[in-house]
């Protein structure tokens, strides 16, 4: 999976170029413009939560989850809610980190910045199956890892 990701394209765009797309993307939704593969226009809190991450650009720039809280006067499950929103939503490349005093949330804008976030991600999935198959047992972890598999290929 790492290796779709993170995989060059044949005429990759530069960091430059895509600020500029993903600058343009985000001013439109904000403006109260449809976005996303659904065309959905986005919700109140979704713009506020969008307006505190908009120059976290990068892993190096990420914002806390507890700046945003002082910057929007949302709880952390609204901040969660709404970060989730637009990555699924709006397909914002909205990338998230635990690690110390770079951890929170940046836009991704390099390979780089994708694959420390896929990292993160495959080591949060790994540490759930190991509690599921610690209190489940080995037969439900691998059908539940059958039907994930099922669902991805759908």
């Amino acid at each position: 999976m790492d290796s779709i990701i993170t995989q060059p394209m044949l005429f990759p765009e530069s960091p430059e170029a895509q600020i500029a797309r993903l600058d343009s993307e985000i001013l439109n939704l904000l403006l109260g413009h449809s976005g996303g593969p659904l065309g959905l226009p986005m919700a109140d809190d979704e713009k506020k939560v969008l307006r505190t991450i908009r120059y976290a650009r990068g892993l190096a720039n990420a914002i806390t989850i507890a700046e945003i809280r002082e910057k929007t006067d949302y709880d952390v499950r609204v901040v969660k809610k709404c970060v989730r929103a637009l990555r699924m939503n709006y397909r914002l490349p909205i990338g998230s980190s635990k690690h110390g005093t770079d951890g929170g949330y940046f836009l991704m804008i390099t390979g780089e910045d994708r694959a420390i976030w896929v990292k993160d991600v495959l080591d949060q999935v790994r540490a759930e199956l190991a509690v599921l198959h610690a209190a489940a047992g080995q037969q439900a972890t691998l059908e539940l890892l059958g039907q994930l598999q099922i669902e991805v290929r759908s």
